[in-house]
């Protein structure tokens, strides 16, 4: 399954240093990620096929799939939020820069070079104030892994490749993070929820 959001309320980078800690979060609203940015999330589970006497059947392999991707592609002029996106948060990154620069850099000095750590990407959609229209990628390490080109177009394009990871029990389950890989939709099916833009925790909307 390959879902396309084109339109988006805001994207939510939420990250944990610890299992027991307050999650840490950088937003990226909807002024910021303009009309042309667009989100694409491939899920594929991996299924076993089995003959029965119904004819054969095929059942997903849990914790398996054939495809598993997801990308933020953004207009060129959001370098700022590229490099604040894949910085992960480093206190020391952004001390004293200029809050309008839109740089990425790479190396000595680098603004990209966090802890290594994987987080949670939330993508949410315009058309509900609660998390029915939300996407979560539970653990994702970014990169920038197009090829960019000037001149070739009126609105260069670069993409964000989010890099999901596949949840492990034996390695996850204690990390702090959602058990499970990828969530579509409410995140409590029971109640109405919204997620909490500064605490990075979903609360009863009442």
């Amino acid at each position: 399954m390959v879902l396309n959001i084109t339109q988006m309320r805001r994207v939510v980078f939420r990250k944990k240093a610890t299992a027991e800690g307050a999650w840490t979060t950088f937003v990226i609203d909807k002024d910021d990620l303009g009309q042309d940015t667009v989100a694409s999330v491939n899920v594929a589970p991996r299924k076993t096929s089995r003959a029965s006497q119904q004819g054969t059947v095929e059942t997903p392999i849990e914790g398996s799939f054939d495809a598993l991707a997801g990308s933020i592609t953004f207009l060129m002029d959001n370098y700022k939020i590229l490099g604040q996106a894949l910085q992960k948060w480093t206190a020391s990154s952004y001390t004293g820069a200029d809050p309008n620069a839109g740089q990425v850099l790479f190396g000595e000095d680098s603004s990209t070079c966090g802890d290594g750590g994987y987080f949670s990407v939330i993508l949410q959609g315009v058309c509900d104030d609660g998390s029915a229209a939300d996407v979560e990628l539970t653990r994702c390490i970014p990169s920038l892994d197009d090829d960019l080109e000037f001149g070739t177009s009126e609105t260069p394009e670069v993409t964000l490749a989010l890099n999901p990871i596949i949840y492990n029990a034996a390695r996850h389950s204690a990390d702090g993070y959602p058990q499970y890989t990828v969530r579509f939709g409410e995140n409590n099916p029971t109640k109405k929820q919204r997620l909490n833009t500064t605490s990075g925790e979903y609360a009863d909307v009442v």
